[in-house]
């Protein structure tokens, strides 16, 4: 698994992620479901170009894009961010979203400078809740009937861990993902 930034790959390559975003196993999960528009997409990546608050990244593997792993919402002044990720749908539950967990975490408390990571998971999707608190992030709060998704309103689950918890944290987590990846 290699990790580039995304504004570093060709444009052939920006263009795939869009198509693994779009999967419709990946929108079910995101706060905004609909279909990105290639117009759209090629906004979004122009807005990275010019913004300091988002930093996305792709997981590479095999030299096809596999993944984004993305930080936004970054505040220097108190050291926080918000963060995502998503996998193409053939790639879920073979273990990567773990070392993809692993590698944000240790960017996020090491190269980026953070001091609290935060995320939000849909309730639709406790197998990640479950993921990052195995990593060492703790419910902070539920944003109730947050989205609307299906004619029906749904909660939005607020996890945090800091660097203290990361640092502390760690070594368990490392030797769980470095025996899952061994399995592969």
């Amino acid at each position: 698994m290699k990790v580039v930034p995304i504004l570093e790959l060709p444009a052939d390559q920006q263009a795939l992620v869009r198509q693994l975003r779009n999967q419709p196993d990946v929108r079910k999960f995101m706060y905004t479901d609909h279909e990105i528009s290639e117009t759209e997409h090629l906004a979004w990546l122009e807005g990275l170009r010019s913004g300091s608050r988002q930093r996305v990244f792709v997981i590479v593997i095999e030299a096809a894009p596999v993944g984004v792993v993305s930080l936004s919402a970054i505040n220097t002044t108190h050291g926080t961010a918000d963060w995502a990720f998503y996998l193409d749908t053939t790639l879920q539950g073979k273990g990567l979203g773990s070392q993809v967990e692993l590698w944000m975490l240790d960017y996020a408390f090491g190269a980026a400078g953070l001091e609290k990571l935060n995320c939000e998971v849909l309730e639709i999707n406790p197998a990640v809740i479950k993921m990052h608190q195995k990593f060492g992030f703790m419910i902070e709060g539920v944003r109730r009937e947050h989205i609307v998704r299906d004619g029906r309103r749904i909660n939005a689950v607020m996890l945090g861990i800091t660097k203290g918890e990361w640092q502390a944290q760690r070594p368990k987590v490392l030797s769980a993902v470095e025996r899952i990846a061994g399995r592969r």
